[in-house]
């Protein structure tokens, strides 16, 4: 293990550890562009520079190198100080910026752009070139992603994460020179599930997602951490959120579950916080029709319907509730003495793993190993016909298809049901009542996900003013049926 000195700061670092890595140890940035640690290194922007002195056949020589590709070594003495660094690092800025339109105030990266902090950090204060600049118009890769070519410097990031990372290569550099430009092979789009990643590895403004263009700007957004619930991974995410709304998400780098990125499906996710179907209040059936009711009538309909039941109830739950939300379910069934078993996700796609390490796993719900850990029998290990009184389905599904239509159909037979939803879907429409209850960006709890890593998250918003936590329903629940209970055997004693 090397130890070497940088700005005047020991530091130990593993053996093959760059100099980008060994500095951030001790609080040094060294500035960078092309360099990402999830992406092969090429050296091509050169922001790096810093002055290196080593022994070379007995005597100490002085250079300058580019830290991305230079491994720490032992006795190493790094300075990113020196006249000849900062006239390094000036000169690779003016010569970016030659054909950068510097259209900061409308463009969606500023005040998380590369160029822009670094230009403020270490470039001129104005500049020299006077002659026309570049100018081309902006341009669609596919999956949502534009390219604006004029602000592009070409640090080839997004064509090595689509290339060696993803493993389809959809972007290339094309040109020479002044005419050098990212593009996509004619016809061929950006096409596959890790694309919009490009635009989170960008370090300036050059690649923008559809979804986010003119939406905010940064410095206005609130990053809360969070877990995808997009399916088993569990992958780590930032939701940015301004005015109580979800305006973006992000990945959040974590090494053991998801790296540095994230999938395009999982990222737009947030979109089912404010679905036009969203249930935003309790509803209760009037013949063919759910009418919205108060949550009092609402709970009260429906713990009195299962405390009727009592033990020929049953309780039924998704995978998409928190552990927190689980065990709170397993105690109301305990209360009513009936069985419970949890609804699996049949809407599966096929599990990839992509060259670069990343996974997406095939059960689209985010916490099916706390589930089969806490619950144990699923609903096709439970009877449900026509003469099974009472079921209790909490669901709160981020997919609007809702339940797979064969449990669906078995859900149906139950003389009584009350839901527990986010959406408007198919189990609310068929539910005697329907209680609103709150995605995984309105609440805490725990997701286990496929690997057993147990991820905590905290709420990133308020919910709709008409919905609750799924733990105080089943808890207002569970107070409801012993209270109804209570009085019952009151009044039998009584007579």
């Amino acid at each position: 293990m090397p130890t070497l000195t940088i700005d005047g700061r020991s530091v130990t670092v593993d053996n093959g550890t760059n100099l980008i890595l060994a500095a951030e140890r001790v609080g040094v940035e060294i500035p960078h562009f092309c360099y990402h640690p999830a992406l092969k290194i090429v050296a091509s922007c050169r922001m790096c520079f810093v002055d290196v002195t080593q022994e070379v056949r007995g005597k100490p020589v002085t250079r300058l190198v580019t830290t991305c590709n230079t491994p720490a070594t032992d006795g190493m003495i790094v300075n990113t100080q020196t006249d000849a660094v900062r006239k390094a690092q000036n000169d690779i800025l003016e010569f970016l910026l030659i054909n950068h339109p510097v259209d900061c105030p409308v463009c969606d990266q500023a005040g998380e752009c590369y160029l822009q902090d670094y230009t403020f950090r270490y470039g001129r204060p104005s500049s020299r070139f006077s002659e026309l600049k570049r100018f081309k118009h902006a341009k669609e890769l596919g999956a949502g992603i534009r390219l604006y070519t004029n602000r592009c410097i070409l640090c080839d990031r997004c064509v090595r994460f689509l290339r060696d990372y993803v493993g389809t290569g959809e972007l290339t550099v094309t040109g020479m020179g002044n005419a050098a430009e990212v593009s996509t092979a004619p016809g061929v789009p950006i096409d596959n599930k890790l694309a919009t990643n490009v635009v989170d590895l960008c370090p300036v403004g050059a690649l923008l997602t559809e979804d986010f263009l003119f939406k905010a700007r940064v410095w206005n957004l609130k990053p809360i951490p969070s877990i995808c619930p997009g399916c088993a991974r569990g992958c780590n995410t930032y939701l940015d959120v301004m005015y109580n709304e979800v305006q973006r998400t992000r990945p959040r780098e974590n090494p053991a579950v998801n790296g540095h990125f994230m999938c395009d499906p999982g990222r737009f996710t947030y979109h089912v916080i404010r679905h036009p179907d969203r249930l935003e209040a309790p509803a209760m059936r009037n013949g063919e029709a759910l009418e919205e009711a108060p949550w009092d009538a609402a709970m009260a309909t429906a713990a009195d319907a299962l405390r009727q039941a009592g033990r020929d109830a049953i309780v039924l739950v998704s995978t998409y509730l928190t552990k927190e939300e689980l065990v709170a379910a397993k105690e109301f069934a305990g209360a009513l003495g009936a069985p419970i078993a949890f609804i699996p996700n049949t809407d599966r796609w096929a599990r990839e793993t992509y060259p670069g390490g990343f996974v997406i796993e095939a059960d689209r719900s985010p916490n099916t190993a706390a589930a089969t850990e806490i619950i144990g029998r699923t609903i096709d290990e439970v009877e449900i016909d026509g003469t099974t009184p009472a079921v209790c389905v909490v669901n709160s599904s981020i997919d609007p298809a809702g339940i797979a239509a064969a449990h669906l159909e078995k859900i149906r037979r139950a003389q009584f049901v009350a839901a527990v939803d986010v959406l408007k879907g198919p189990l609310a429409q068929e539910a005697d009542v329907a209680l609103a209850g709150r995605t995984w960006a309105e609440k805490r709890g725990t997701f286990v996900n496929s690997q057993g890593h147990a991820q905590r998250f905290l709420p990133a918003l308020l919910g709709p003013v008409g919905s609750r936590d799924e733990r105080d329903i089943l808890r207002e629940l569970a107070r409801l049926v012993s209270a109804a209970g209570e009085v019952a055997e009151s009044a039998g004693a009584t007579t």
